[in-house]
């Protein structure tokens, strides 16, 4: 017997519209594997979209609830509704969102781990965001550390309004107080392109002054960005996995049984953003950045000396005193690190081009530093790893 056709709105969300948003194309993904659903109506988040709702014959609806007044407009809305934003504590509707606070929980713990010890905090009003800051903010204060907060005056943030020139210039003086090596950390991202350049214009350099992160990422902000930016990724696919289900168990007449659903984070997705450590010799800071830049290139420690305007014999001292090892041994780990990362990327790749891809002159030379480092052989190490994965 063929399934009942749904007719499906979705407000908050361009479904319909052809745009690559990670939450759309999953929610896209998991309604075609259904079969009978049909998105017949998209529109903006506006009060009026949940009016419209209750002109037309729609199934079921998936929506973004971002304030009480589409919260009241959702509740007398006759439709099955399911929520998929976190801008309302108590929206009224069944819900499907992300779980924010472990978000603030997990960046904190990422920088944290990278050594960072000077934090800037860049918060919008509403919805979600003092979950995400205040974790954020409690993780650091357990470690007896605190952050600069920059409180970004957007009056309807979920609007997406470009920020003025005044704002700008806020930012700039704030962000300028920030000693690097810093974290700046974006609670919501629809800014970060903006802010990030603001950074740059005030001379600080991303990731060797300031490393940049944002806790949840829209795919179309990424692009915008002039660094790659740093994010704790939401687990978009099991959230519209969740709100199909109950949806469609709504529509069926089954109210779900939970009526609250917090997704947690995939983890940090670290670019380029973050891509060091928390150094505060500078000289040194360069040094690190140079080869992790240049890891894959035959360079010499003397080289990496001559790049940042010092003696090897200063560079080895300062670099032992800092963090605890000589620039030979840090671009040797680097080199291993990136070998294993291409032994299980590129299983049919020969270990003769992957040790070139390496910055090692040769096979044999691959074989002995993986070994001494490793413990194994790469050709072991690949065979173990490709297992384990398909395990």
């Amino acid at each position: 017997m063929k399934a009942k056709l749904r007719r499906i709105a979705v407000i908050g969300l361009p479904v319909v519209q052809s745009v690559q948003n990670f939450g759309s194309v999953a929610i896209a993904n998991y309604a075609e594997r259904m079969g009978n659903w049909r998105f017949v109506f998209a529109a903006e988040a506006t009060v009026e979209a949940f009016q419209f709702l209750r002109k037309v014959n729609f199934d079921g609806a998936i929506v973004r609830i971002l304030s009480p007044a589409m919260r009241r407009a959702a509740l007398n809305t006759p439709l099955p509704l399911i929520n998929v934003s976190s801008w309302q504590d108590n929206p009224g509707v069944p819900t499907v969102r992300h779980d924010y606070e472990t978000f603030g929980r997990v960046a904190a713990e990422y920088l944290l781990k990278k050594g960072f010890r000077r934090f800037g905090c860049v918060i919008v009003p509403g919805g979600c965001i003092p979950k995400r800051a205040k974790m954020f903010l409690k993780t650091i204060q357990a470690r007896g550390l605190k952050a600069s907060l920059f409180h970004l005056r957007h009056p309807k943030p979920f609007l997406r309004q470009p920020i003025s020139a005044g704002e700008r210039k806020r930012f700039a003086e704030w962000v300028r107080r920030l000693q690097p090596p810093a974290a700046l950390i974006f609670m919501d991202d629809w800014d970060a392109p903006v802010l990030m350049h603001v950074c740059r214009e005030t001379g600080l350099e991303i990731p060797r002054d300031l490393v940049v992160m944002s806790i949840g990422l829209h795919s179309e902000i990424l692009a915008l960005c002039p660094v790659p930016l740093t994010a704790v990724q939401e687990d978009h696919e099991t959230q519209m996995q969740l709100v199909v289900e109950h949806l469609e168990q709504m529509m069926s007449g089954r109210y779900p049984v939970r009526r609250f659903i917090e997704v947690p984070p995939l983890g940090v997705i670290e670019r380029a953003s973050t891509a060091t450590l928390a150094i505060e010799d500078r000289v040194v800071a360069r040094a690190v950045e140079y080869i992790r830049a240049n890891q894959a290139a035959p360079i010499s420690i003397a080289t990496v000396a001559d790049q940042v305007g010092i003696s090897r014999a200063t560079l080895d001292r300062r670099f032992r005193e800092t963090i605890g090892s000589t620039p030979h041994n840090y671009l040797v780990q680097q080199r291993i690190r990136l070998a294993q990362d291409l032994l299980l990327a590129e299983p049919r790749r020969s270990l003769k081009e992957i040790s070139q891809d390496c910055g090692f002159n040769n096979r044999r030379r691959l074989n002995l530093v993986f070994k001494q480092i490793t413990g194994r052989l790469p050709a072991h190490w690949r065979q173990d790893g490709t297992r384990q994965e398909l395990d």
